[in-house]
């Protein structure tokens, strides 16, 4: 008979006995005291933590500004990095501040053309569009409306005449569709990510498309989109279209938030306030609304277009700068409820963008592209037919007080000859007729003295923005695509540029280019490194702006 093992108190079967060490050894009252000095440690730091946020929330307004202001300063310090004396540094965050001043105004500007080497124009025959640097972009099967570029120059949002959405990677080209979700259920038609398709079998709407978007019967032109912008933080993405609403999205998840109603007729033009949630929208029913995205929720409604809004601009301060088809551009001045108007010659001004707070340029149906500042009621530059000549043999050339024929080449204004050699340029080819020289869209580097100007004359032109004594726009050269540019954006720093092209024009079927492609076509412009004397602010006076009489 075998005996069961008997276990004793601490001695488990199999296992060894464990020994004491009296080195390891520590008695209940060390114990309690190390233990005291973690629990009296944690509970300091718990207690410091919640003496700061109890002094934050007792803290006044005046005390908070400085506590903001003295973080600002050390963060600006620690940017600057380590200086060579006290002076220096002080010089350094002054001039640091002077220009965050300057550019919240909108009046900071970074002298860059010069950099900007642009590759010779290649014959029409011989262009390629890899060889030129650019890259293509596969997107929807209708032309592309609208695009927009977040602040970082990392992704860039495009939309089009069939509704859809689409969402590209600016360095490696990957795309992927906006605002719907793929699944078992969801077939995708020709209209694309956010287009109106329809199920292949049951010629029923799709399960995954948004409702607002789905066509009835003879209503395919309501899912059109022509308008996108991108908040300056990356938080917001807003389309507009064919069917008179608003969309907010939200531009990192892809979620639709809200749905604006409003206007009576299609959203043509979207423009975020810079630095903020605040978005302008201008539509065909000749208005312009205000909306803010912190609250959701409409704010205003400004009356003063006699025909269709077709572009809008903001920047930082509490302004609009708007144009359309009754041949005027406006600047609207949102806390003292007025507006500023200037008359252009062209019957329609088709696209407008802020250089400053008190300068900007438009381009018109006439194929002219226009320089303006706030002291003056007309266009301080114009350059005539600056997208290719038309048969008119008598296209002239003006900057307000000279004019220059541009067949022959009479006059004496300064960048003459270089205008009428890139008017002799074809790029990448055009389909021609008058259509085809409308300046569809133009495009700011914010921030600097570089402009871009589209059409369908197979270039997009790069432009020098003259500084506060010079009145002409000089030519730095253009990049040869191929279709009706509808949208242009160009990066914070200069080396991207984004154009959004199609077969067709923005706003209608007026002229169709089969030989062109509908997507997105990226730039890298190349130019060379930067240097201190490279920077430059203006500082304009505000009250110069009063120069317009109000309607």
């Amino acid at each position: 008979m075998v005996r069961p093992v008997r276990k004793s108190a601490g001695v488990t079967a199999g296992r060894k006995r464990k020994v004491k060490d009296d080195f390891f050894e520590v008695d209940e009252v060390e114990e309690a005291v190390f233990m005291g000095s973690d629990d009296e440690g944690k509970a300091a730091g718990d207690a410091s933590e919640d003496e700061e946020e109890d002094e934050h929330e007792r803290e006044t307004a005046e005390e908070k500004r400085l506590r903001l202001a003295k973080d600002y300063l050390d963060n600006i310090k620690r940017a600057q990095g380590t200086a060579e004396g006290e002076s220096d540094d002080d010089d350094a965050v002054a001039e640091r501040l002077r220009q965050d001043a300057l550019d919240a105004m909108g009046h900071y500007r970074r002298k860059i053309a010069h950099r900007v080497a642009l590759p010779e124009l290649p014959l029409t025959s011989e262009f390629n569009l890899t060889n030129s640097g650019g890259r293509f972009l596969r997107g929807p099967s209708l032309a592309v409306t609208a695009t927009a570029l977040t602040h970082d120059e990392s992704t860039v949002f495009a939309v089009s005449k069939d509704g859809s959405i689409f969402q590209y990677d600016v360095e490696t080209g990957k795309r992927s569709r906006f605002g719907l979700t793929n699944s078992k259920k969801t077939s995708y038609g020709s209209g694309g990510g956010g287009g109106g398709g329809k199920n292949t079998k049951s010629n029923e709407p799709l399960t995954g498309t948004a409702d607002w978007i789905r066509p009835a019967a003879r209503q395919a032109n309501r899912c059109g989109l022509l308008s996108a912008a991108v908040s300056s933080d990356g938080r917001y993405f807003a389309t507009g279209g064919g069917d008179k609403k608003v969309h907010i999205y939200d531009a990192r998840s892809g979620d639709h938030l809200r749905a604006f109603p409003g206007h009576k007729d299609a959203v043509t033009c979207l423009t975020f306030r810079e630095g903020t949630h605040q978005l302008y929208s201008g539509s065909l029913d000749r208005s312009i609304k205000l909306w803010s995205l912190e609250d959701m929720a409409y704010v205003d409604t400004l009356f003063g277009h006699q025909a269709e809004v077709l572009a809008l601009d903001a920047l930082r301060a509490e302004r609009a700068l708007s144009c359309g088809a009754d041949r005027t551009c406006r600047v609207w001045k949102i806390a003292e409820e007025s507006q500023l108007v200037f008359r252009g010659h062209c019957l329609t001004i088709e696209s407008a963008a802020y250089v400053t707070g008190g300068e900007w340029i438009t381009g018109s149906a006439d194929g002219s592209v226009q320089f303006w500042r706030s002291t003056k009621k007309k266009p301080v530059f114009s350059a005539r037919d600056a997208h290719g000549i038309k048969s008119n043999p008598r296209s002239t050339i003006n900057n307000g007080t000279n004019n220059i024929n541009a067949s022959t080449g009479n006059g004496n204004v300064e960048g003459e000859e270089d205008i009428l050699e890139m008017k002799e340029q074809r790029g990448a080819g055009t389909i021609g007729g008058a259509a085809a020289t409308w300046v569809g869209s133009v495009a700011v580097c914010r921030g600097s003295d570089v402009v871009a100007s589209g059409a369908a004359d197979g270039v997009v032109r790069l432009w020098k923005v003259p500084d506060a004594s010079g009145r002409v726009l000089m030519p730095l050269g253009g990049l040869p695509v191929r279709g009706f540019v509808n949208s242009i954006q160009i990066g914070r720093s200069g080396n991207v540029l984004v154009a959004g092209v199609g077969q067709e024009p923005r706003m209608g079927r007026w002229l169709r280019d089969a030989k062109a492609k509908n997507g997105v076509v990226v730039y890298r412009i190349p130019m060379s490194e930067e240097t201190e004397e490279d920077r430059e602010a203006v500082d304009e006076d505000e009250d110069e702006v009063e120069a317009s009489d109000e309607e």
